[in-house]
């Protein structure tokens, strides 16, 4: 089952909504995306994953739920306002551009974090951005080159992978410690 999905929404319409609900909401290219509560392996990795990026650096990981707002829009009749709330989010530089974000696929979100959130991260010029696959216990690394993304590789849970934010490497099979 997709996130349900409502279209032509601008921020404001956002907040009224957000305001309303005790749902989780994202708003990305003027659409509304209602979100569902994860899984305890997605949770798990979530954990992991930030856990990971704590020791490893003295950038700040946030982890959702964090509302974060980002500029950018394709289309001059959408409203240029996204908000995401990313699974995993690596400030290292800035307070407000995350670096690096991760975001752990589920069947809900797995169609939204490979398109809509791919082309928002790219567009707002988030320099790194990892998809992971709790089920494989695999993670795709894009980097941001000019204004577009590149696919670095597969990082399977064997491997050791490079995150430029934090300038070293992490061993993959920490990301999915303790998940079955």
């Amino acid at each position: 089952m997709e996130a349900r999905k409502l279209e032509h929404y601008a921020y404001q319409d956002y907040l009224e909504i957000d305001k309303n609900t005790k749902e989780r909401v994202e708003l990305i290219f003027g659409r509304i995306y209602m979100m569902a509560g994860a899984s305890a392996k997605h949770q798990d990795v979530v954990l992991n994953i930030a856990i990971t990026l704590r020791n490893e650096s003295k950038c700040k990981p946030r982890v959702a739920p964090y509302d974060l707002k980002l500029q950018c829009s394709f289309d001059s009749s959408v409203e240029p306002i996204n908000v995401v709330q990313p699974d995993v989010m690596l400030f290292c530089e800035d307070e407000k551009l995350p670096c690096a974000i991760f975001e752990v696929l589920s069947p809900s979100t797995a169609s939204k974090d490979k398109t809509d959130k791919l082309a928002l991260y790219e567009c707002a010029g988030i320099k790194e951005y990892f998809i992971v696959e709790p089920e494989y216990k695999v993670v795709e690394r894009f980097v941001l080159e000019g204004k577009k993304y590149r696919f670095d590789a597969n990082y399977t849970q064997n491997m050791k992978m490079w995150i430029e934010c934090i300038g070293k490497e992490v061993d993959v099979s920490a990301f999915f410690e303790g998940v079955e």
